[in-house]
């Protein structure tokens, strides 16, 4: 025997070692360079089987097993045959004719890439297990489900909405057609390859037939129309739907093999008769190139298929008509196999994400398509869970698509499209359509009368604003609005992206997406290192120039870094949709990248409920952070008998009217506590409000004073006085925040000029 290839030589002597294995004969042909190698394998039967020689199924108590190494070894894989008389009826066999020895399937997947990982005797242990489990009937686990005709190294594809063919199972055996399109390319004189297309269009069988099936050709591909049949079983003789219990290997060559399988599986007559009127459409018709019909044959197993939640298994085949084919029960015409491929859809893409296919996409809104709100948009989409609305005013510029999740569509293409109708047509090739509205969100909602209804379906689970924009977000939080509309997801990046910010608002919308924004600035100031990214004084991104015009100007910031905080908080929405969102509070969902750029650590801080001091004719609103209601009543209850008070910090929104309070400053040292009357004393205030100011470059501020009355009564006299010295001294109205047994009393004071105070106004709020 000529010397064996090195590689081969060393895989042999691998193999030899491997316990199942207890012969190898090879055989080289120096001219073709082709190595063959039959490994007898011992099956490892039980000791009945052993002493006989063979398993009640055939399996023998030594197997041999043809290796195949062809001269690219190892950098091709072994192919491994079983020997010519082997039982086809075992599952895990690959599709082939009753000519060839039968090859098993030992590996989902590569099984070069098996043998890279684990050797060529990863590739024996395979085999050895397979074997044994074949002779113990153990291929197929009834308790993870049936497992479909194996159908890998196919080219040909089928691509069709599993769901849509599976529903087209009715009571009684039967056939449909239906039309299709197909992408057909060539590479040699042998390798052809079809993508076939089958669409939910009935398409009947009549003269004219052929005259839709029109072609065009380019650069070695040939794309048109074509049909597709799906065929059925019906009932037993029993009444009982026909259930295809016996596993058979895919065996079809040709229209006669294919038609006695449909028989096989109860549905012989109807594709039988389906096909002989296709025939007659096609007689004395000749064909310049070969049309692809596509016929699916759907088989009701005793199980479901595994990794699916329906029994019914779907094989494809593939003919290849000329013109006048004969396709009846005689017919040599080859039938070529095909793999089926599930067409893009919302359940696919779901379970392609590992995400919980029972729980359907469920609409929302996205406001702003710009890099943030459109790398949102795809990340959900791929998810199976984009979004149904979006609105955006703006037109894509080209620095856009240095962020942007969408593409040209060519170099040079012109992106002056709206953003909106852009990344809808790209959610509409991942199968979800969404609306897109191009408008100023913000005129919209600050009109006279606004109707948010039109703009912010109610009916939506939420509504997701990635434009980064204070004035959308304090728009969507005007009383009107926030009664009519979803709950509200914030999502934007902070700190020239450094920074993640998502923030979901509580059942009802409270606390509102304006108090979550003014909480999360106490939050990010209270750690120093975050805080000089966002408030400090070199915390605002560098412009960019990107063309001429005041408008023409942006952030630097890199793709990557955009994305690498984009996707948690696809992350995030995703979970949300699918689990659905808090039940009571709010959240705070917030990225701190690592010094390096390469790590992001994220948080989930709950946000209680706001208490509402409810507006009184023209009176600006108050909301209270429960964490700040939950220190005064604390403070309150440690000085019983006692007036005590302190300074409320927070942000009043001159667009809203609305006192957010979210944190404290206590008393100083030198305040007076007593019955009568709280007294704030000034040792050391002035610098800690200084501090506290300073740390969030005055995005919080000091709004007024609080104190507590021991009885539930109204601001006094003195209270008035105090709030309009008090008034004089800041350029926005004061509050001041009076706890009492019954509820919080208010008393707002503003001086718009030195020479007209306004009166002091009041509010409460009953407990």
């Amino acid at each position: 025997m000529a010397a064996l290839p090195t590689p081969v030589a060393r895989a042999l002597r691998a193999m030899g070692v491997h316990p199942a294995v207890v012969g190898i004969e090879p055989s080289h042909d120096p001219k073709t360079g082709v190595t063959d190698a039959v490994l007898r394998i011992h099956a490892n039967l039980p000791s009945l089987w052993e002493t006989r020689g063979h398993s009640d199924n055939g399996i023998r108590a030594i197997e041999p097993v043809r290796f195949r190494f062809s001269p690219g070894f190892p950098w091709t894989a072994p192919f491994v045959t079983l020997r010519d008389d082997f039982d086809r009826s075992h599952p895990h066999l690959q599709p082939g004719g009753p000519g060839g020895p039968p090859e098993p399937c030992l590996v989902y997947g590569s099984p070069l890439e098996l043998i890279r990982s684990r050797g060529i005797v990863g590739l024996v242990d395979q085999l050895a297990e397979w074997i044994e489990r074949a002779a113990m009937v153990r291929l197929i686990d009834p308790r993870h489900g049936w497992e479909p005709t194996r159908r890998d190294g196919v080219d040909d594809l089928v691509i069709l909405d599993s769901a849509w063919v599976r529903g087209l199972q009715e009571r009684e055996e039967g056939c449909k057609s239906f039309e299709a399109t197909y992408r057909f390319s060539q590479s040699g004189s042998t390798a052809r390859i079809y993508r076939v297309t089958l669409r939910d269009t009935a398409a009947t069988l009549k003269d004219d037939l052929v005259r839709g099936w029109k072609f065009s050709e380019q650069e070695g591909t040939r794309s048109g129309k074509s049909l597709g049949l799906v065929a059925w079983s019906g009932k037993a003789p029993d009444g009982q739907p026909f259930v295809a219990s016996r596993y058979m290997p895919e065996t079809v060559t040709d229209v006669a093999s294919l038609l006695a399988r449909a028989g096989e599986l109860g549905c012989g007559e109807q594709l039988t008769a389906r096909l002989g009127l296709l025939s007659q459409r096609l007689a004395g018709r000749s064909f310049r190139v070969p049309v692809p019909l596509i016929v699916v044959i759907l088989v009701r197993r005793p199980s479901n298929l595994v990794g699916t939640t329906s029994p019914v298994e779907m094989l494809p085949y593939l003919i290849e008509l000329n013109g006048s084919d004969e396709l009846s029960a005689g017919s040599t015409i080859p039938v070529r196999i095909a793999s089926q491929r599930d067409q893009i859809s919302g359940a696919l893409l779901r379970r392609a994400s590992d995400d919980d296919t029972d729980t359907a996409r469920q609409p929302w809104t996205l406001l702003g398509c710009g890099s943030v709100g459109s790398k949102i948009a795809v990340h959900m989409a791929r998810a199976g869970r984009g979004p149904s609305l979006l609105i955006d005013r703006g037109i894509m510029s080209p620095h856009n698509m240095a962020r942007h999740a969408l593409l040209p569509a060519y170099p040079g293409a012109t992106v002056s499209s709206p953003k909106s109708e852009l990344l809808a047509n790209a959610l509409e090739t991942l199968a979800q359509s969404a609306l897109e509205k191009q408008l100023d969100i913000v005129a919209a909602l600050v009109a006279p009368e606004p109707d948010a209804a039109p703009l912010l379906p109610p009916g939506d689970m939420m509504i997701v604003n990635a434009t980064g924009s204070i004035s959308v977000r304090e728009a969507l939080s005007l009383d009107l609005v926030v009664d009519s509309r979803p709950r509200v997801i914030e999502a934007c990046l902070l700190g020239a992206g450094k920074i993640g910010f998502v923030s979901v608002e509580g059942a009802k919308s409270n606390p509102t997406t304006a108090d979550l924004a003014v909480e999360a600035y106490r939050l990010l100031g209270d750690d120093p290192k975050v805080a000089d990214v966002v408030f400090g004084e070199n915390a605002e991104a560098r412009s960019l120039s990107v063309g001429q015009g005041c408008a023409s100007i942006t952030f630097p910031m890199s793709d990557a870094l955009l994305s690498t905080m984009a996707a948690p908080m696809a992350t995030v929405l995703s979970r949300y949709q699918r689990d659905g969102l808090p039940n009571v509070g709010g959240e705070l969902v917030l990225g701190k990248l690592a010094d390096d750029g390469l790590g992001v650590s994220w948080e989930r801080l709950p946000c209680a409920p706001f208490v509402h001091v409810a507006r009184q004719g023209k009176v600006p609103a108050v909301r209270i952070s429960g964490r700040v209601d939950g220190m005064i009543r604390s403070e309150v209850a440690s000085k019983p008998g006692s007036e005590t008070g302190g300074v409320i910090v927070g942000r009043f929104s001159e667009a809203t009217e609305t006192f957010h309070v979210v944190d404290l400053v206590e008393a100083p040292p030198d305040s007076r506590f007593t019955r009568e009357e709280f007294v704030l004393g000034t040792e050391g205030l002035k610098k800690r409000i200084n501090d506290l100011i300073k740390k969030t470059n005055g995005a919080l501020h000091p709004l007024g004073t609080w104190h507590n009355h021991l009885i539930t009564s109204g601001p006094s006299r003195k209270d008035v006085m105090t709030a309009l010295g008090l008034a004089a001294a800041q350029t926005f109205p004061l509050l001041m925040l009076i706890h009492t047994p019954g509820g919080y009393r208010t008393l707002i004071a503003e001086v718009l000029s030195s020479a007209t105070p306004r009166c002091p106004e009041k509010g409460d709020w009953s407990a």
